[in-house]
């Protein structure tokens, strides 16, 4: 039994209903399409580091999938650390920011992930691993680099 999940509880139907007119009456699709851009344009360089398997981004969601599971404990302090939220599981670090999220605070997001990638990075060095990520890491450095210093 499923309980109130299931029982068309008027209060929560008429947030529902409020809530579905409020976000038709934005520009949610214009949103999604920045938080899309800029979550390829973060994460995407990513995916040349060996720590990570695969980096997919499907609209307003973003997926690191590292090479290894992810030790949760040690990986939500670094995030905590850093003023981010994110709930690992598996190999999988993702992120589904709001619609209405700016660009400084997805930014802080993705910043975690790639902190994430680089202390991974730095774990496997110290087991003796030759790691050939310097791609990611030059192309992070250009995008956050000032525009006038190109």
């Amino acid at each position: 039994m499923h309980g109130p999940t299931f029982m068309a509880n008027p209060l929560a139907c008429a947030v529902a209903h409020a809530s579905v007119r409020l976000l038709l009456s934005t520009p949610w699709e214009a949103r999604v399409c920045r938080l899309s851009e800029q979550l390829r344009a973060e994460l995407e360089p990513l995916a040349a580091s060996p720590a990570v398997s695969d980096v997919r981004v499907l609209g307003a969601i973003g997926v690191v999938e590292m090479a290894e599971p992810i030790h949760m404990a040690s990986v939500q302090e670094l995030l905590v650390s850093r003023g981010v939220w994110l709930r690992p599981f598996g190999r999988m670090l993702y992120t589904m920011p709001p619609f209405v999220m700016g660009e400084r605070e997805l930014r802080q997001i993705t910043d975690g992930m790639r902190a994430v990638v680089e202390a991974t990075e730095r774990e496997q060095l110290a087991k003796g691993a030759r790691l050939e990520s310097d791609v990611w890491r030059d192309h992070a450095k250009r995008s956050a680099a000032p525009p006038d210093a190109a």
